[in-house]
């Protein structure tokens, strides 16, 4: 494995400017940074860690504007497509900047083994949107896969070594000392992801009243993205990806089909 692209250890969390109000909705104001492809991904990911608040559940996206002013800074969501980032990296972006449709529009084509972090990307999505029966759902299909195993196949399925090799760094092997996704993304977090999404349930239940609870889950949360973002850079790269869809990854007809009886009613929550 190129040096360049090993990632032994997790990264400190982003200190967080003092004194920054923290929103809860798509950022649209004036003041917002402008980018260039180069540092687009370094001033959008300060940016938004330090402003965007993922306790809370997300306002309701603004409509669209229609105006043509030239003089009117362009929205965050415009910024972040227009890097053409892989879709981990605009996903986990938009996740940030709450705009958590145009973040699922993406998720939704990484839904299985080797894309698991476009999993995680979808339970935490799901965590953002308070539907955290799904959040632990997904979670528990991406626990599955960085063990070795077909989603929701534990103990009776392993999956194939091409595919145990592709979801980790390029170079490597799929075995060794090397962190998996979950192990380095939470790796020192007090109780790993499951906890995290057990603690944002319970601050919405008490509808943000709990301080204490707000900031515990607000530093995790910070950490968590910065540490995707830092895994998906080493892996996929910051520069521009004209054709994304080498990144889609559909789940098995078994696992689709439970998706699509979800939709349309017939099952309900996924039962696992």
């Amino acid at each position: 494995m190129a040096s360049r692209n090993r990632l032994s250890h997790s990264p400190p969390p982003l200190p967080v400017p003092q004194n920054t109000p923290y929103t809860s909705g798509p950022q649209t104001t004036t003041g917002t940074p402008t980018t260039s492809q180069s540092h687009g991904l370094s001033i959008l990911t300060t940016y938004l860690l330090s402003r965007t608040s993922l306790a809370h559940a997300p306002n309701t996206p603004p409509k669209t504007s229609t105006s043509t002013s030239t003089n009117q800074p362009p929205s965050i969501t415009t910024q972040i497509s227009s890097l053409a980032l892989h879709p981990t990296l605009e996903t986990t972006l938009h996740i940030l900047n709450s705009d958590l449709p145009s973040a699922h529009f993406l998720a939704r084509h990484m839904s299985a083994p080797p894309a698991t972090e476009g999993m995680l990307l979808h339970s935490i999505l799901h965590r953002c949107e308070g539907d955290f029966r799904n959040a632990r759902a997904w979670l528990s299909d991406v626990e599955d896969a960085v063990a070795g195993w077909v989603p929701k196949r534990k103990g009776s399925e392993e999956l194939k070594a091409h595919v145990v090799v592709a979801m980790g760094m390029p170079g490597g092997d799929g075995h060794g000392e090397d962190l998996t996704l979950l192990e380095f993304v939470y790796e020192g977090m007090d109780g790993g992801a499951q906890k995290l999404i057990d603690d944002v349930e319970s601050f919405r239940m008490v509808r943000g009243n709990d301080r204490e609870l707000e900031h515990h889950v607000e530093d995790r949360i910070r950490t968590e993205m910065q540490r995707i973002i830092q895994w998906c850079t080493a892996k996929f790269g910051d520069g521009e990806w004209e054709d994304a869809s080498g990144a889609w990854a559909r789940p098995g007809d078994e696992v689709a089909k439970i998706g699509r009886d979800m939709v349309s009613g017939k099952l309900g929550w996924r039962k696992f």
